[in-house]
């Protein structure tokens, strides 16, 4: 099935690739403030192609109602969401993530949390941007996502209300509504969402331990598996007013609150084996996580023009409180009767909360009638306190484990400066910037008493250029140099257990990557854009594990490994087949490419992978739509891992009703249940095999009223 699917979905790339349209590239009309653009087809798109990102429309994809941001992101143009929800863009991960704007501050877990309790619903745009202008954060190697949320209204009394259910291997609802009033000078908005998502996933964990680094002499086997309840409920609102207090100036104030709780219940087995496949230890595990949060972020901003002519300021200030609790439990019941291992249960208080406040206020400043500059300051402070305590039971008493148990202390202050020059000619566009970051940190081991310090300052130029040949053709190119640090959890070197047999382990001795990306593309009309691009990142993270067989446990943590390539093809073409069908194909190829010692071995083999995705909208009458879209990755490695190949294949219809002030969507997502995350890796004297068999075959039906 997966091939024949495969075969259409090329079978239409050519065929789309065969039609032509006599629509023109709208960066003739783009003033000096805009980006360069070309809108890919001519109504309610699901894809936009600028010449420095991909924006997915997500309010026109019918298959996206009813999901969480999570969701969608893993329908996002060349953006892949790990298991656990890490992100990365064309097979590179360090994805810094905005939200509206505005850079996110979240751990890599928390982050995913807020995600998922995100709907949909509430989403507008999704931006893949590969090389941003010094304007934005260098943060975020492989480039940035910012998720853009629907605006209030301008005018009266304007509103929605949604509603949806799903059913995957566990219900799943979300519901809400955003109201905004403007009258006058004044304007107030709010939106408040609840958000119920079931989730059961089923993991296989095989692992073969050898008696040196050739590999020929098998020492232990290992095969772990576990199947997980994972319910999540969230609470989420934001409150805010605009104020217009002359023609020229404009005021917004907001709040904006995240309060939810989550849960992981995995029941499973443990067992090892010899070289002769001799039962040496077998369990019965249960692990028990449940997490706790509540965000809070208040946010002042506001615009002020100087003239008619372009002059204007912005600023943006910005705290935000995030307090999180985990409280785990971990227990593992030996069946071998024979054996006299003994597995402690295990528990876990693991409390963090977060500080951040930032500031930032950036001017544009016309110098002729083609020329201007971009230029501002911005702040970051961030602290995260984080007293973690672990024990384990031992004769009916718990006891505080040593090893695991610390109070951690991060400081992190950033401060950064830009200037950004535009220049549009006739044919030709130009912008080139450059951006300067100074970052202190400052971490506190307090059960050690050890403190360690360290600071840098970074230069990061950034160019981008479009030169029009004609109305139909037109070439673009860019570059940018990026910096992704680690975070708080990435440096702490205590311990944190995912069950009895596996934890985490921070590397105080990681610095941050740097990477030099430059990309050339060419665009054909409105239908047809082709890019090549590079990247070489130094002192790339990559995750390595090492496997105890005395223990029966993995260690998993970091290291910086010398360098990495990365580098491939980009492929976007949109057409009208018929009045009633258009396909929007994407085709990415790339390989990633690491140099340096990774755990007894110089060498990560080079994967060449490539990704297709073919979006079909279908308009089958003026009130009926459907969607029929479809994605392929082949395999690809990251890091240490190589990942199977995996396939999407999802659909959806809607129908609008109550005088079109209603619709009823109806999809079905992943529908052959072949979108997987699957990897395996083989490094020193170890190899391991993890399958994961993800949630994600989910029927759902939405209901949205504009009031």
């Amino acid at each position: 099935m997966k091939n024949i699917i495969t075969s259409l979905m090329l079978a239409f790339s050519v065929y789309s690739y065969s039609q032509t349209e006599k629509e023109t590239d709208s960066i003739v009309e783009t003033s000096i403030n805009a980006l360069d653009e070309i809108v890919i087809v001519k109504k309610k798109v699901l894809y936009t192609q600028k010449s420095d990102r991909m924006v997915f429309n997500v309010e026109n994809s019918i298959v996206s109602e009813g999901g969480t941001a999570l969701d969608v992101l893993s329908r996002a143009p060349g953006v892949v969401v790990s298991q656990d929800g890490e992100l990365s863009i064309r097979g590179q991960q360090g994805v810094g993530v905005m939200i509206n704007g505005k850079l996110t501050q979240l751990s890599q877990k928390e982050l995913a949390n807020y995600l998922k309790s995100t709907t949909s619903s509430n989403i507008k745009q999704i931006e893949v941007i590969t090389n941003p202008s010094s304007k934005y954060d260098a943060t975020g190697k492989a480039g940035i996502i910012n998720i853009i949320l629907k605006k209030p209204s301008n005018s009266g009394l304007k509103g929605t209300a949604f509603s949806s259910y799903g059913r995957g291997r566990k219900n799943r609802t979300n519901s809400g509504i955003n109201l905004s009033y403007n009258k006058d000078k004044f304007g107030v908005y709010g939106n408040y969402s609840y958000t119920f998502r079931g989730e059961e996933e089923r993991k296989k964990y095989d692992q073969i331990q050898y008696t040196d680094n050739t590999r020929q002499e098998i020492v232990t086997k290992n095969y772990q598996n576990a199947t997980t309840d994972e319910p999540l409920t969230s609470n989420n609102f934001k409150i805010g007013t605009t104020y217009e207090i002359s023609p020229k100036t404009n005021l917004e104030a907001y709040v904006d609150a995240k309060i939810g709780r989550y849960e992981n219940i995995a029941n499973g087995r443990n067992t090892l084996l010899n070289a002769q496949d001799q039962l040496q230890f077998d369990a019965l595990t249960y692990n028990d996580s449940k997490e706790k949060w509540n965000d809070y972020t208040y946010a002042f901003s506001g615009v002020h023009k100087f003239n008619t002519q372009g002059r204007n300021m912005t600023f943006d200030f910005e705290y935000e409180t995030s307090k999180f609790r985990s409280n785990q439990f971990q227990s593992a019941k030996n069946t071998d009767q024979s054996s006299s291992t003994v597995i402690n249960d295990r528990r876990g208080f693991i409390p963090s909360q977060l500080k951040v406040f930032t500031g930032k206020v950036d001017f544009t400043n016309p110098l002729k009638e083609k020329e201007s500059i971009e230029w501002g300051f911005k702040a970051g402070l961030k602290n995260n306190d984080n007293p973690s305590v672990y024990e384990y039971n031992e004769n009916n008493q718990w006891t505080i484990d040593a090893n695991s148990t610390n109070h951690f202390e991060y400081k992190e202050q950033i401060y950064a400066a830009y200037a950004n020059y535009k220049y549009q000619m006739e044919k030709l566009n130009i912008q080139g910037g450059l951006r300067t970051e100074y970052t202190a940190i400052n971490i506190l081991q307090k059960t050690l008493n050890e403190e360690h310090k360290d600071d840098y300052l970074k230069w990061f130029p950034s160019v981008s250029m479009k030169y029009e040949f004609n109305e139909n053709n037109s070439v673009h190119a860019s570059y940018s140099k990026r910096i992704n640090r680690p975070s708080q959890f990435d440096l702490n070197p205590f311990r944190f257990y995912d069950d009895s047999f596996n934890y985490s382990q921070g590397n105080p001795n990681l610095v941050p990557e740097i990477t030099h990306a430059a990309e050339i593309g060419y665009a054909w009309k409105s239908t047809f854009m082709a890019s090549v691009y590079f990247s070489k990142t130094k002192d790339v993270f990559t995750e390595v594990y090492v496997y105890n067989p005395a223990t029966n446990t993995t260690v998993t943590s970091q290291i910086n490994v010398d360098k990495s390539y990365n580098y491939g093809v980009n492929i976007t073409n949109t057409n009208e087949i018929y009045k009633w069908w258009s396909l929007s194909t994407l085709f990415n190829v790339f390989e990633n490419k690491f140099m340096g010692n990774t755990v007894n071995t110089d060498k990560i083999d080079p994967i060449i992978t490539f990704n297709l995705s073919a979006q079909n909208a279908f308009t089958i009458s003026e009130t009926w739509k459907a969607e029929a879209n479809a994605q392929y990755q082949s395999k690809s490695n990251l890091g240490i891992y190589e990942r199977a190949d995996f396939f999407d294949f999802s659909i959806g219809i809607s129908k609008q009703i109550l005088a079109n002030k209603g619709n009823i969507k109806l999809n079905f997502t992943d529908i052959f249940n072949t979108n997987n995350f699957d990897i395996k890796s083989v490094i020193g004297q170890t190899g391991i095999n993890k399958q994961y068999e993800l949630d994600n075959r989910i029927a759902t039906i939405a209901f949205t009223y504009r009031i």
